[in-house]
């Protein structure tokens, strides 16, 4: 809501029934997102229409989200031992001083390893007698899986 409307632009609810602990505002390249966290929950939603974007549901109750500006990154502080650290390469680089995040996520990005069953097509015992092939079970050109073949 801004100072001049009496109405806010966009109503958001985390559905947990716990107050919002943090908020930002996010102009990345691409979009506009608002950022928002209550004790259970950190979400990130399109700024102009109000789908979310993503979400992160804690074990421990969140404190506070702190959002080092002009990153993707994202620091929890928590109930836990521990303050959780979250990195969204979708909202900008990493920051200078974690440069190896950038480098490991284009790696990910770049493999693209073949899975084992990538090239091979599911199918149930019914469709395997209606093709008339239920004569290959048990050879080495099927490979039975839960309730079907490969």
């Amino acid at each position: 809501m801004t100072l001049d409307q009496l109405k806010p632009v966009l109503i958001k609810d985390h559905y947990y029934d716990k107050p919002i602990n943090s908020i930002y505002f996010c102009d990345s390249d691409s979009d506009n997102y608002v950022i928002s966290s209550c004790s259970k929950s950190f979400k990130i939603w399109f700024k102009e229409t109000g789908k979310p974007f993503t979400a992160i549901e804690s074990d421990e109750d969140i404190c506070d989200v702190a959002w080092y500006e002009g990153s993707g990154m994202f620091f929890f502080a928590n109930e836990g031992q521990k303050m959780k650290t979250y990195y969204i390469p979708a909202l900008g680089p990493a920051p200078k001083w974690c440069w190896f995040l950038d480098n490991l996520t284009e790696e990910l990005e770049e493999s693209s390893e073949n899975v084992v069953y990538d090239d091979y097509k599911f199918i149930t015992s019914e469709e395997l007698e209606s093709f008339g092939l239920s004569h290959l079970i048990g050879t080495n050109y099927l490979r039975a899986y839960m309730h079907g073949f490969f």
